[in-house]
């Protein structure tokens, strides 16, 4: 049967709780009695904790609700990038001196290009915001900025310093806001909040996040190529259904196929991008690369198991012309017998007429070849001007028939593409016009079953394919 593909919008859910890392006075542990470690800050609180990132108080707390100042933040940060905070050249802020606490932090951000300070002065033991933070995290990470990304945040003003830090944190899903719809740039970062944001983020170093606005799209979603889904070499937030941005994640070394659909609104068009993903393993850690390609370079031909088809009996050899009658080279389709199946490839997209034979029995089918998400697939059709449906298909004798209205009224051209009638005992189905139909079939004591029906025309001829459909609306 030929495949369709049926996309759906869906705005990206609202997100849930900011965060940023989260400084400490002494006594570094590896659990707190105030902490949850079955929720994420919990757990990104224990991550940094066991690496020697954060400490909680003498009391063995951790008080993750407590405000963290910007001398604690600049430590947490200077820590997660693994930044040299010995040899480092004094930055010259008025309120900070060597020796000062975390002098070593400030001077190494500061040397990194990652903080600046303001009128020659660092504040140290201000307490740091949730705005300012959002810049050293991006800046920290060298995150590409997003300002294309549309936030949810009305207390973010257009313009202002922090909006496009905090739209790249949105577009990495780095934060969720304090709420949907805020996300406080002027409150304080809770020492919770920043050792969330610090994992979220440390974990988009070996991740590559794609942008819907980089290809002129309002929304993207993903999918896996090729035969074999590379599900266990890449992934992504597969929650997100329609979103302003996808962050593929690496799991394992190898190369896979993605396939990118975007959607714009005002066309209500989808297009596709194709690539190759790439994880290697770079100095112990997998790294993500993306290598945009042409599909038609890489596709792979699925072949169809003729064993499983609506042939009548299993070939030895086919004959194939294209839909205008022209024969086909050989050098263009395989048949093959391995393993006691037989198979067919086609190496070219198109419509077809097939002639199969074992040497005594000849059938003439069509065939569709089409590539879809970098696999070229075979739809085989059965051909006829009229099909017919008795007891022995239906399981039952049917007495009524009902055609299911598909048309949505998105295209003004749609035809009902059959018509469908009951004489005697027997489901007579004859095409009006190429499409899809389904068929809601009822027996004298009560059964009921669906049946799909797809007519084509190819090469003049009315071309079919069926399958009927359970209860659950499996074929």
């Amino acid at each position: 049967m030929n495949t369709h593909r049926f996309y759906q919008m869906a705005m990206a859910a609202t997100l849930a709780t900011s965060a940023i890392v989260i400084a400490t006075p002494a006594y570094a542990t590896t659990s707190f009695p105030d902490i949850n470690t079955s929720t994420e800050e919990g757990q990104a609180i224990l991550n940094l904790a066991q690496r020697g990132i954060i400490s909680g108080y003498p009391d063995g707390t951790f008080k993750p609700a407590n405000s963290i100042t910007r001398t604690q933040a600049a430590k947490i940060l200077a820590g997660i990038l693994h930044l040299d905070t010995v040899n480092v050249t004094n930055p010259q802020f008025k309120d900070i001196q060597p020796g000062d606490e975390n002098y070593g932090a400030i001077a190494a951000l500061a040397n990194a290009g990652i903080i600046s300070g303001s009128n020659g002065y660092f504040y140290p033991t201000k307490n740091i915001t949730r705005g300012q933070m959002s810049k050293m995290i991006v800046k920290g990470f060298d995150l590409p900025i997003a300002d294309n990304t549309n936030i949810p945040f009305t207390d973010v003003i257009a313009g202002s310093e922090y909006e496009p830090y905090i739209q790249t944190l949105y577009a990495n899903h780095i934060t969720k806001g304090t709420t949907p719809t805020t996300f406080g740039p002027q409150n304080n970062v809770k020492r919770s909040q920043l050792a969330t944001f610090v994992v979220r983020a440390e974990s988009t170093l070996n991740n590559t996040t794609i942008f819907a606005s980089n290809y002129y799209q309002d929304y993207i979603f993903a999918s896996y190529g090729g035969i074999e889904p590379a599900e266990d070499i890449f992934t992504w937030d597969e929650e997100q259904d329609m979103t302003e941005s996808i962050t593929i994640k690496p799991l394992k070394e190898g190369t896979g196929k993605l396939v990118i659909t975007g959607f714009t609104e005002d066309t209500e068009e989808f297009m596709d991008v194709f690539f190759l993903v790439h994880v290697k393993n770079v100095n112990g850690k997998l790294q993500t690369t993306l290598e945009e390609v042409d599909e038609a370079d890489h596709i792979e031909n699925l072949p169809l198991n003729l064993e499983e088809s609506d042939l009548k009996f299993v070939p030895t050899e086919v004959s194939i012309q294209t839909a205008d009658g022209q024969a086909v080279s050989s050098d263009l389709y395989a048949l093959e017998t391995k393993n006691n199946e037989t198979t067919l490839s086609i190496f070219k997209n198109g419509q077809y007429l097939l002639t199969f034979t074992d040497g005594t029995q000849q059938q003439t089918m069509a065939a569709d070849v089409y590539t879809y998400d970098f696999v070229r697939s075979i739809d085989l059709y059965e051909l006829s001007n009229d099909l017919t449906f008795t007891s022995e298909d239906l399981s039952f004798e049917p007495i009524n028939v009902v055609l299911e209205d598909l048309n949505d009224g998105s295209d003004p051209a749609y035809k009902i593409p059959v018509k469908a009638t009951i004489v005697g005992s027997t489901l007579n189905v004859t095409p009006l016009a190429e499409g899809t139909a389904i068929l809601h079939i009822t027996g004298k004591d009560g059964e009921t079953t669906y049946l799909y029906i797809e007519f084509l025309k190819i090469a003049g001829k009315w071309a079919a394919y069926y399958d009927f459909i359970n209860d659950n609306g499996e074929f």
